[in-house]
This record gives structure tokens, C-alpha cells and sequence, in this order.
């Protein structure tokens, strides 16, 4: 991985430290153990199907939270189950580890360090995550037309993702659905939204500009454009956005564009921001249109 992926994988580390922790806490429960409980950690290992690096750390978090002790020779011990667990293992969390493995395979895609070619537990065994997470990642990545099965078990990332057609035909079907939603019966945007854009922006466009923003300025702007999205009312525009976004990500976060068109793009989202703020959702969705083609026709930077 790239050193601008660093606080990504930080991230994806944490959640993936909570998640197995609630795990371990419900496992524990589910099979009525007691304080004073012996915790094998290569148990752990075998029965969530991951390396014992997640688990120390998970355990680690048990830990401090005083659900288990370390005994010097023993390893850990259960100290008292709590009443809930730690975190539970919602649909919420889920998502995140999910995403979180989606980021991490874009990134390895772009660091030029992920094989064109790889198996599920290869997958696994890379980014150190469980096979579920791997099974509902690489579901997604088909559905978006970036991976397909191959006969076997394996997986192939296509060639098309490696040119620009992919992402010029995501600018085109985005120039019909985002200007359309704007136009909505439904739609409704919170005040206090449009005043958190605009500052996000404006801070954003005051930073000295370096490579390793552009994660962050590809976070912002899905932001800005699935805010949009969820506040039309329809669900499936909601629905599209979010698998354009998922899109994006995987293909966005190389910036090659400079700091110009970085505050271009801030410009042109806060005048679509005024046009909202104005209740002029016409003007909003042809300032949206306006935006799309000029982000579709910029040129990358020179080197």
C-alpha cells in the first residue's frame, strides 16, 4: 500500500479490532462461559478465520474495557462478560468493514500492487480480513463491472477499469440522474446542511494543497453529491448515487487533476449551494449539469 493510504488502513484496522471483539463477547456468551475462562488465542484464530495480529488487538480492546484479564503464562482469562456487547455487530457495522475493504483493494489497485488475478483467501490473507467481508466486497465489485468470476474459484479485475471509458460513462449517466433529482417534488435539504457543506468546503479550499488530500477531497465531494442525492426523497436515486460513489472511490483517488480544478470543483459546489439555498432547484440542477461536463472534460495535469 502507498503512504497515503496509511490513516485508511488505521481505520480499517479499528473497526476491524471492534468488530471481532463484539464477536468474541458473543461467542463467550453463546457458549455460557464464566469468569476465570481460559481464552485460547489460536481457538479464536481457527473459529473467525483470521491471523492472530486482529485478535491480539482485539483482545487488547477486551482488555482495557475489563472484560478480560492477562495472567503472566495463561494469556487471557475472561473477567465478566458486560450486560451488552461492546459494539454489537449491526448492518451498520457491516457496511463499514465493507467499505473499508473497498477502499483498501482500490487503493492496492492503484498503488499497482493488487494481482489482476486472486482467490477469495487470497484476498483474505492480503488485507487480513474475514471471507464474508471478502464475499460481499467482491459482489459488489462485480455488480459495478469492475471484477468477474472466473471458472474455479477465482477472481479477474477487468481491463476496462485500467481506462478512462468507465469512468466517462459514469460521468454521463450521473449528467442525467443528478440534475434530475435535484428537480424532485420531494426534495428537502436541510438548512444546517448547506451550512456544513459550505464550511467544509471553504476550509477545504484554504489548505496548502499536497497529494495526500486527495483522499480527503474525493470524501468531501461524495459527500456533497449523496447529500444531494438522499434529500431528493427517492429512494432510487439514493440507490444509484451510492453505487456511483462506490464507483468512484475505486477509481477516483489518484488525483491527477491539480489544485486548479480542486477549487474549480469547491466553486462550482458552492454556487449550486447558493442555488439551493435560494430554493432555485432549476438553476441548481443546470449549475449540476454545467459541473458534471466540466469535471467529465478536464484535462489531467502536466507533469
Amino acid at each position: 500500500m502507498s503512504n497515503n493510504t496509511s490513516s485508511y488502513e488505521n481505520a480499517s484496522q479499528n473497526r476491524l479490532r471492534r468488530n471481532l471483539a463484539a464477536e468474541i463477547i458473543a461467542l463467550m456468551r453463546k457458549r455460557g462461559c464464566a469468569p476465570g475462562y481460559h481464552i485460547v488465542e489460536n481457538e479464536i484464530c481457527q473459529h473467525f478465520g483470521v491471523s492472530r495480529t486482529p485478535v491480539r488487538a482485539a483482545m487488547g480492546l477486551l482488555a482495557q474495557s475489563g472484560v478480560v484479564e492477562h495472567r503472566a503464562n495463561r494469556g487471557f482469562v475472561l473477567a465478566a462478560l458486560p450486560e451488552r456487547n461492546l459494539s454489537e455487530v449491526s448492518e451498520t457495522d457491516e457496511a463499514e468493514a465493507d467499505n473499508a475493504l473497498f477502499v483498501d483493494i482500490a487503493q492496492a489497485h492503484l498503488a499497482g500492487s493488487l494481482p489482476r488475478e486472486c482467490t477469495q483467501q487470497e484476498l483474505v490473507r492480503l488485507f487480513d480480513v474475514r471471507l464474508p467481508v471478502v464475499v460481499r466486497v467482491l459482489r459488489q465489485l462485480s455488480d459495478l463491472g469492475l471484477v468477474e468470476r472466473k471458472r474455479g474459484n477465482g477472481w479477474s479485475f477487468l481491463v476496462s477499469i485500467d481506462s478512462t471509458q468507465t469512468e466517462r460513462e459514469s460521468y454521463r449517466f450521473r449528467s442525467v440522474i443528478e440534475p434530475a433529482l435535484l428537480r424532485e417534488p420531494g426534495f428537502a435539504l436541510p438548512p444546517s446542511w448547506i451550512e456544513n457543506m459550505r464550511a467544509e468546503h471553504g476550509a477545504f479550499a484554504k489548505l496548502t494543497w499536497r497529494e495526500t488530500l486527495a483522499v480527503e477531497f474525493y470524501e468531501m465531494n461524495a459527500r456533497f453529491h449523496i447529500g444531494l442525492a438522499k434529500s431528493s426523497g427517492n429512494h432510487y436515486f439514493f440507490q444509484a448515487m451510492e453505487q456511483q460513489n462506490r464507483l468512484r472511490r475505486f477509481l477516483n483517488y489518484g488525483w491527477v487533476f491539480g489544485i486548479e480544478r480542486v477549487h474549480q470543483s469547491i466553486h462550482e459546489h458552492m454556487a449550486i449551494l447558493d442555488a439551493l439555498a435560494l430554493g432555485d432547484n432549476n438553476r441548481a440542477a443546470l449549475l449540476m449539469e454545467l459541473h458534471l461536463d466540466e469535471a467529465r472534460e478536464a484535462p489531467p495535469k502536466s507533469k
